[in-house]
């Protein structure tokens, strides 16, 4: 016979089975869920970006890519606790690709091909969408380049504007 302390411990003892096997089954559903974007196919078109001397393709890819940066979340998962969200915001770029770099660099390339092209105006406008858009210091150096090139662009007698290629990863 068993004793009612026993049943007791039983019980307790399945109903934490029970719900650690539930949250076990929650969390794994949510980690499960696809992402948007792959690290792999963004890498991919970046690398396409960045060997690709047709117009179109480079500007596609730039927008591919801004739209892959824009839909990367920077946050923690939800059910991160509060306490290691400083562990988890920010991962080191030597062991990550950062969507938003690569997004920068790409516009850059686009602005390159595009002014290659004659097209002086588009590419203005890509050196000016990378200046507005990443005002984080995590990306002052394409911000940095974008206005030098904005610079040439704009001197006296620089009928061809030289803007020379950068090397970023």
């Amino acid at each position: 016979m068993v004793s009612s302390s026993g049943t007791k411990s039983f019980l307790l003892l399945t109903v934490g089975m029970l719900l650690a096997g539930c949250q076990l089954f929650d969390s794994s559903t949510r980690a499960a869920a696809p992402r948007s974007t792959s690290v792999m196919s963004m890498w991919e078109l970046y690398r396409h970006c960045q060997s690709s001397g047709d117009v179109e393709t480079v500007l596609s890819a730039a927008k591919q890519l801004q739209q892959s940066a824009a839909d990367t979340p920077v946050v923690p998962a939800p059910d991160v606790p509060k306490s290691l969200d400083r562990f988890v915001t920010k991962q080191p770029v030597r062991t990550t690709v950062d969507p938003k770099a690569l997004a920068a660099s790409c516009t850059l390339q686009a602005a390159r091909t595009s002014l290659s092209a004659g097209r002086e105006q588009e590419a203005e406008q890509l050196l000016y969408a990378v200046v507005f858009s990443y005002p984080e210091s995590d990306y002052t150096f394409y911000v940095a380049q974008a206005k030098v090139w904005i610079e040439e662009l704009h001197r006296p007698g620089s009928s061809d504007p030289v803007i020379h290629p950068i090397s970023t990863y």
